[in-house]
């Protein structure tokens, strides 16, 4: 048995180290600026009202965005060099869990990409990837450089979503908006869920606004049902997608993660 935040935590330090500090994982280490209520006080009083956008006609995210350039999830790594050709540089890594599970992965650099392949039933298959240069061109022809209006324009969001804002679980910190769905990942500790998990949100990454923050990210998540049991766990397949932002709206590295489902 994998435990998908020791999978998570591998692959954090892998892509830091290659990609020099790429990967800012929402939560942790974080700088808190809390938006402290009192009992009654609505949370978004202060908090600046946007226009309602038009009607969205795009696609929410799915496993179809898990690609950059030619390649996508699950490719073996002899596909991958047929259409990138070999790596600049090749990881191995390995990592026990509590369960005294061994993860195994490879990691391929290409300069501004890396690339993470995931053993699986003995053969190493494509599960996360993730770039800081404009020359890849990710999931709906999506780059670094390009800005939170290019992603709103080609991702599905609702007509009000930079007014419908997300907060902590005591209701005492303006978290970041929902761009669509009503509930995050976290909420598997405490919902049963049988459909489709399928959320986008502009996280603040710890500051109160988009206005204060210093950088933030646009994140997608989708769960496919139905599951290996009757809800939805961690232990089911997965994906993630991650947009990094600067204080200017644009985006500085893109990655992506597909999480197998644990047998």
């Amino acid at each position: 048995m994998i435990r998908k935040s020791v999978l998570s935590k591998l692959r954090i330090t892998i892509f830091t180290v290659l990609a020099a500090g790429l990967l800012v994982t929402p939560g942790c280490g974080k700088r808190v600026e809390a938006v402290i209520t009192t009992d009654g006080e609505d949370i978004t009083d202060a908090a600046k009202q946007y226009e309602t956008l038009a009607a969205s006609k795009e696609d929410k995210f799915s496993f179809d965005d898990l690609k950059v350039g030619g390649v996508s999830y699950l490719m073996t790594e002899e596909q991958v060099t047929n259409l990138l050709g070999q790596p600049s540089q090749v990881f191995e890594a390995k990592e026990t869990d509590k369960t005294e599970t061994d993860l195994q992965e490879k990691v391929y650099s290409y300069n501004e990409l890396t690339l993470v392949f995931t053993s699986i039933k003995d053969e190493y298959r494509l599960t996360a990837a993730a770039g800081v240069g404009d020359s890849e061109v990710f999931a709906r022809g999506l780059s670094v450089g390009d800005t939170l209006d290019d992603i709103l324009k080609v991702f599905y969001r609702d007509e009000d979503c930079m007014n419908n804002y997300y907060f902590s679980p005591d209701k005492t910190a303006v978290l970041g908006k929902y761009l669509y769905g009503s509930y995050t990942i976290d909420s598997l500790d405490t919902m049963k869920i049988k459909n489709d998990i399928e959320y986008g949100v502009i996280n603040y990454n710890g500051y109160t606004s988009l206005e204060t923050a210093e950088s933030y990210i646009v994140e997608f998540t989708y769960f496919k049902a139905p599951y290996k049991e009757e809800y939805a766990t961690y232990n089911d397949a997965f994906a993630q997608m991650y947009f990094d932002m600067d204080n200017n709206g644009k985006i500085t590295s893109i990655r992506w993660y597909y999480y197998p489902q644990i047998d």
